[in-house]
């Protein structure tokens, strides 16, 4: 299984990637294209390295890493580039990839312990 395949997966990346080139568009000074890429990309390596796990604990600590990084990169960009909506389309993201792997279910917010957005 290819998580980066999945649809739902597919569709949430597209949509967030494109939800915050939009703010930018609209005269958004406090993040880059570059900031979305990376935001992207760390979205991206989850998905590589959640699928290399043979745990839920190993999956979690995957997750909160991931979480971690999320939490730099918005905070650096000055606590915007996280909004509420690009905020429901990363977790859903991670949390889907959780469901796939069999650590989690969409009804259990695995995120919210460690985001700050």
């Amino acid at each position: 299984m290819n998580l980066k395949e999945n649809e739902n997966i597919k569709n949430w990346l597209i949509g967030l990637k494109e939800s915050m080139l939009d703010f930018i568009s609209h005269g958004n000074e406090y993040y880059s294209e570059e900031d979305v890429d990376k935001c992207v990309d760390i979205l991206t390596v989850y998905l590589e390295e959640i699928q290399r796990t043979t745990s839920k604990e190993q999956g979690m600590e995957v997750i909160k890493k991931t979480i971690f990084k999320l939490n730099d990169l918005n905070e650096k960009c000055e606590h915007v580039l996280i909004e509420t909506g690009q905020r429901e389309q990363i977790a859903d993201i991670i949390i889907k990839a959780g469901e796939l792997m069999d650590y989690t279910t969409m009804d259990d917010d695995i995120t919210e312990e460690w985001r700050e957005w």
